[in-house]
């Protein structure tokens, strides 16, 4: 029994030590963890107090913001504040400047120098222009003493168209006692106007039968458009005092007693017959030395277009195109290289033409009176201006000089010498460092008028030929349709090409039509001066 006990005992002692074991290792790893979780609260405590730091620097950056943002506010409400007062003198300066230029306008028409276009104004316009003389004032008008005049051009009997012999006596004497006794014969020249009348012809015309075919043929009715009422005669005159002499379509017709659609019908019926010719035209400038060209606005059927003009002393070609692009001169000249000299102005539309260029120097001249004028007080433009303007003026004058071509070439070249020296100056004035860079950029387009005293370094020609087109586009709002752009192109081309050339536009046109009338393919050419095409070679058999 007690070693069943002693067994029992010892049993149970080695359960406790294992139980004690198993407790130490539980402690050991609690211990263990208990180290670990402590090491994590630390690192978590550093963490907290860290976000803690930056919590609070936070807050502090926060109540900056909120004080910077309220400043801001305030600063803004006096920006506000300013802006307003801003705008209140903006409209109170305005309002003085108006003033001002009522007051100028006013002083301008007091002192009768004020100018109609600005810069622009024509001299003869300018009354009494500043730094005018006494004596340049007081001067009487007229040609020069000796000159025989273009007045009244008086006429002989044989060159009347009548002759009439007045046998009445004048009324009796003042004195009341004697008569008249007759004396030599004086001679009075009248020019009279016989109005224009309207002359109808009824023409009667047989049809023919051939015996062959059966065709049926009648004979043209000379003189007229097939199938047309009024006559070539009636058809010129028309065209021309609307094309050339610029009356509007409406006066014409009603002047003459014609709907407007009919007139209309007939100038575009005219303008197709002339087309042949408005090429060869544009192929004749081709081939010329010296070409001037300008252009302006126009009107398409209430939309934007533009007037083109080529022209010099033999040919005026106008185009109307609803582009104000390259594309038209280069629809003139073409892309190939050409020996011509073009006067423009500096307008970059004629940059891709391949031939020589001159920019015109009275465009130059008026750019540089706006420069004084914007700085009236600067010293700089002033001096760049009086060393300029007078050699820009005297290439100008050049071109009526009637020097010989070797004398003129050495005058030409040592104005253009001292332009360069002038352009070529240190200027610190933005307004003259860009008057120069013209001449510096591109001396080629400034100095072809030295080459020959044919070519003028002004573009005025080309400026008053484009007049008439501003006229006509203020009167009569432009063209309705591309048809009657076209119209108006081979219409002014043939009519001012005719009065340049020293022909009768009328009597010209006239001729024309009535040749085309009877032969569509007859070659008009010559009726303006220039050579009859050749006919086609003939093959050899």
């Amino acid at each position: 029994m007690i070693k069943h006990w002693s067994k029992y005992l010892h049993e149970q002692i080695a359960e406790l030590e294992r139980c004690k074991l198993l407790f130490a290792a539980a402690v050991r790893s609690a211990e263990q963890q208990s180290g670990a979780y402590l090491t994590l609260w630390r690192e978590e405590e550093r963490r907290r107090q860290l976000l803690d730091a930056e919590l609070h620097e936070m807050r502090l950056a926060l109540i900056k913001a909120q004080t910077e943002n309220r400043r801001l506010q305030n600063l803004t409400a006096e920006h506000a504040a300013l802006l307003d007062e801003l705008e209140i003198v903006r409209g109170e300066l305005k309002s003085e400047q108006r003033k001002a230029r009522k007051l100028e306008k006013e002083l301008n028409r007091r002192t009768g120098r004020e100018g109609y276009f600005g810069l622009a104004t024509p001299s003869a316009l300018k009354i009494n222009k500043p730094g005018a003389t006494a004596a340049n004032k007081a001067k009487q008008g007229g040609a020069v003493i000796g000159h025989k005049g273009h007045g009244r051009q008086d006429f002989t009997a044989a060159e009347a168209n009548e002759v009439i012999k007045i046998k009445e006596t004048p009324p009796p004497c003042a004195c009341g006692h004697g008569t008249w006794l007759p004396g030599a014969i004086r001679e009075h020249c009248v020019i009279e106007l016989i109005p224009a009348r309207k002359h109808k012809k009824f023409y009667q015309k047989r049809e023919c039968t051939c015996t062959g075919c059966g065709r049926v043929e009648t004979i043209r009715t000379p003189e007229v458009t097939p199938g047309g009422l009024y006559g070539n005669g009636m058809a010129a005159h028309l065209l021309t005092e609307h094309y050339l002499y610029g009356l509007t379509a409406g006066n014409v017709c009603r002047r003459e007693g014609i709907n407007e659609g009919t007139f209309f019908q007939i100038a575009a019926r005219c303008a197709d017959l002339l087309k042949p010719l408005f090429e060869r035209i544009l192929q004749e400038l081709r081939t010329c030395l010296i070409v001037h060209a300008d252009e302006t606005g126009w009107r398409n059927n209430g939309g934007r277009a533009y007037g083109w003009l080529f022209a010099n002393a033999d040919f005026a070609a106008f185009l109307f195109r609803n582009t104000r692009g390259s594309k038209v001169p280069l629809e003139v000249f073409g892309k190939d290289k050409l020996n011509i000299n073009l006067i423009t102005d500096r307008y970059r539309g004629y940059d891709p033409l391949k031939l020589n260029r001159q920019y015109c120097y009275v465009h130059l001249l008026r750019d540089l009176k706006t420069l004084e004028k914007e700085f009236p007080d600067d010293p700089e433009v002033a001096a760049f201006s009086a060393e300029l303007k007078p050699l820009l003026k005297k290439a100008i004058a050049m071109y009526k000089s009637k020097l010989e071509l070797s004398d003129y070439v050495i005058a030409a070249t040592a104005i253009k010498d001292d332009i360069m020296t002038a352009c070529n100056k240190e200027a610190n004035h933005p307004g003259i460092q860009q008057f120069q860079n013209i001449f510096r950029r591109h001396p080629e387009r400034m100095f072809q008028w030295v080459k020959s005293p044919d070519i003028p370094a002004e573009n005025n020609f080309a400026e008053r030929g484009v007049r008439p087109s501003v006229i006509a586009r203020k009167i009569s709002f432009g063209s309705q349709s591309e048809r009657g752009m076209l119209t108006r192109e081979l219409l002014m081309t043939f009519l001012y090409t005719a009065r340049i050339r020293g022909l009768d536009p009328k009597a010209t046109l006239e001729k024309a039509l009535n040749m085309l009338c009877s032969d569509p393919a007859a070659d008009i050419a010559p009726l303006l001066g220039l050579k009859a095409k050749e006919p086609p070679a003939k093959c050899a058999a």
